[in-house]
């Protein structure tokens, strides 16, 4: 997929808003919650590729937490560019209705699709048992919804429409 400046600038404009919006509401959402700091947070997602390991690692286990998220953000926002690139509804329907619904795809896509996966593949190279991560939650819903879809349709939605080769 060859992209335009402009149209790389929309993709990254939804990328790094969705990326930003989506840890910093998760960070706070954990710190009200339990008390837990940004680190934390930041293991606890880099803990669905190292285990329970990445849970009593440094700032290193964090770093990797952290390119794990935004390389998950910029996976959502490739995949609503494609989309939208095929289905014009993407691009024309109200924004209100469109990114909330794509953050629910992705809260989907994540909660029953790439946690669980991750969760299997790790039992091959730590040798622990595969589990269900349990769900994500209604807060975690409600943040994929305003800082997850939004941002990503937002930014995506600047690029021109233009028809896939």
């Amino acid at each position: 997929m060859v992209m335009s400046p402009s149209v790389r600038q929309a993709v990254l404009t939804g990328w790094l808003l969705c990326g930003v919006l989506d840890i910093s509401a998760a960070c706070v959402q954990a710190w009200i919650e339990a008390g837990r700091p940004p680190a934390a947070v930041l293991k606890g997602v880099a803990s669905a590729l190292w285990g329970r390991a990445a849970l009593d690692g440094g700032a290193g286990m964090a770093t990797i937490g952290l390119v794990m998220h935004f390389t998950v953000a910029l996976t959502a926002t490739l995949v609503f560019y494609a989309l939208s690139r095929r289905i014009a509804f993407l691009r024309t329907a109200p924004l209100l209705l469109i990114g909330p619904l794509y953050g629910i795809v992705v809260f989907a896509a994540m909660n029953y699709g790439t946690l669980p996966l991750l969760s299997w593949l790790r039992s091959f190279y730590l040798g622990t048992p595969p589990r269900w991560p349990g769900s994500m939650g209604r807060p975690q819903l409600l943040i994929h919804m305003l800082f997850v879809g939004l941002p990503i349709v937002w930014g995506v939605r600047r690029a021109p429409a233009q028809t896939p080769r």
